[in-house]
């Protein structure tokens, strides 16, 4: 049968993109009482929702809408397929820690539209917003929006979630059905709930999301619609972590990994936004928190030690700046009491795009994943965990109290930062550099859980690479940067690279 969405003519609106500030949106749509006076009726509204889910349509209130952006290709519709779902380690910790909680499905929930609900969106909305600068709503304005979430549209559902009697948390859903009424998809809306911090740790979104998936294999609803997935922005492309999913990319529904949009690895918050901003990688300038200081070369000041460029008593923060644009940087043993010895080995062990490579197991690992993975949410964390980490034929670390000050330093400037492994909501395992734009240079990693830092690194590595990086400086060769396709090149090569890959920052 024809898609009606192809007879029906659209509307076109223009505005401020709600996911990026600096961007515009245009959207197409049209109403829902307008379709029904086209159609005489002839289908169910829900029928007819069916064709507009099928096109990657969303709906507000009467309003089903697509997203059609000038030179912007962000926002995709994303579903999952139900039968094929299959539930992380994480989701399913979360699963099991809330079996506690009463679920109960509300299919007129304009008559179910209770203070209580009210008062727990107003709450929501307003813990959301405020860092925005917007004021709480009155409980009229809430319970106003409130209503034209729930209305405007026949096949709208609740989902209210309940502890010890006490409503915490409720889903908004619409159903898709055939001619005959059959289900065919369930679509989450929007979900709110009780933000303070005995809910927000029970991860109720996760939950939520499961639950709705659950609904759909007791009533053998095929597909479970989560709105759109936006790669770049960290409010949406958490949804790629329910897996398999299906993007509607250029007309069709195809798998994620597939699409040329999400990749069939989950995201890693932060790296896409820098990468653009960095202008593809390369272009990067100074920094004018600090001051750049020609440093003496290799080998010049105690000539018997060919990969000592010199030795201070502290860490300053423009010599450790500008070293990092001179290929040198600090390695000496605090612990035994040694002075700052500033390095630039003769050999240097980096990583190039075309000699990445990533093991069958590791990527088979990324495809299911109990992690999820976050930049500069804890770099404090990182660094003391990189300090304290047990390696093989070392004794002690180089990572002191003198190190963690400057490096810390280093990330509240914007040039140092961490990448993290999340088991939950406990720190698994991570790894943190210095970003000289085309360049990032590894400093160290640790890792809790099995896994946990090599695969955040993989998934830094790909986004680096991706966004046109050029090189991973790994300073010293090691077993396990060698298994990525880490080669020794000469120091003089190096040196020329790092000028070249970052664009002679300071006027080389």
């Amino acid at each position: 049968m024809p898609n009606i969405v192809d007879f029906l003519p659209l509307m076109k609106v223009s505005g401020r993109c709600g996911y990026f500030k600096d961007k515009a949106c245009t959207q197409l749509y049209t109403l829902v009482p307008w379709i029904e006076k086209q159609t005489e009726n002839l289908l169910p509204m829900t029928r007819i929702y069916a064709d507009f889910k099928e096109a990657g349509y969303c709906r507000f209130n009467n309003q089903f809408y697509l997203h059609k952006c000038h030179n912007c290709n962000q926002c995709h519709a994303i579903r999952i397929p139900v039968t094929s779902f299959e539930a992380s380690k994480s989701q399913r910790h979360v699963w099991n820690k809330n079996q506690d909680m009463e679920v109960t499905l509300v299919k007129n929930p304009l008559e179910a539209l209770t203070d209580e609900k009210v008062f727990i969106f107003r709450e929501y909305d307003y813990f959301h917003n405020k860092a925005a600068g917007e004021p709480k709503k009155t409980m009229d304005e809430a319970r106003e929006m409130l209503t034209q979430m729930n209305s405007g549209y026949p096949g709208v559902w609740n989902m209210e979630y309940r502890l010890d009697g006490k409503l915490i948390g409720v889903a908004i859903l619409d159903i898709t059905t055939e001619a005959d009424g059959k289900i065919t998809g369930l679509c989450s809306n929007y979900f709110y709930y009780d933000t303070s911090d005995s809910v927000r740790k029970r991860s109720l979104g996760v939950f939520s999301v499961l639950q709705e998936i659950a609904l759909c294999m007791e009533l053998e609803i095929p597909y479970y619609y989560l709105g759109l997935y936006l790669s770049d922005c960290k409010k949406m492309n958490y949804k790629a972590n329910y897996r398999p999913y299906e993007l509607f990319v250029d007309g069709k529904w195809v798998p994620g990994d597939a699409g040329g949009v999400a990749g069939d690895t989950p995201p890693l918050e932060g790296v896409a936004e820098d990468a653009k901003a960095a202008g593809a990688r390369g272009n990067h300038s100074p920094h004018n928190t600090y001051t750049y200081i020609d440093l003496p070369p290799a080998g010049s000041y105690m000539p018997e030690y060919e990969d000592i460029c010199f030795i201070t008593g502290d860490i300053d923060q423009d010599f450790l700046y500008s070293a990092y644009l001179q290929g040198i940087f600090p390695w000496f043993n605090e612990d035994e009491g040694e002075p700052v010895v500033w390095q630039c080995p003769a050999q240097r062990f980096v990583i190039f795009p075309e000699n990445f490579h990533v093991s069958k197991s590791i990527d088979k690992f990324l495809k299911h994943t109990p992690y999820t993975y976050t930049k500069d949410r804890a770099f404090e964390q990182v660094i003391e965990n990189c300090a304290v980490q047990v390696r093989s034929g070392q004794n002690g670390t180089w990572i002191g109290p003198m190190i963690k000050e400057a490096y810390k330093k280093l990330h509240k400037a914007g040039i140092a930062h961490s990448y993290e492994a999340w088991l939950g909501d406990r720190l698994a395992g991570g790894f943190y550099g210095v970003d000289l734009g085309g360049v990032f240079c590894g400093e160290s990693m640790f890792t809790i859980e099995p896994d946990s830092s090599k695969s955040a690194f993989v998934l830094f590595a790909r986004e680096f690479f991706a966004a046109g990086g050029k090189m991973i400086d790994c300073q010293c060769e090691t077993e396990n940067m060698k298994r990525y396709g880490g080669v020794n090149i000469p120091r003089e090569e190096y040196l020329q690279r790092l000028k070249a890959y970052c664009k002679a920052a300071f006027g080389g």
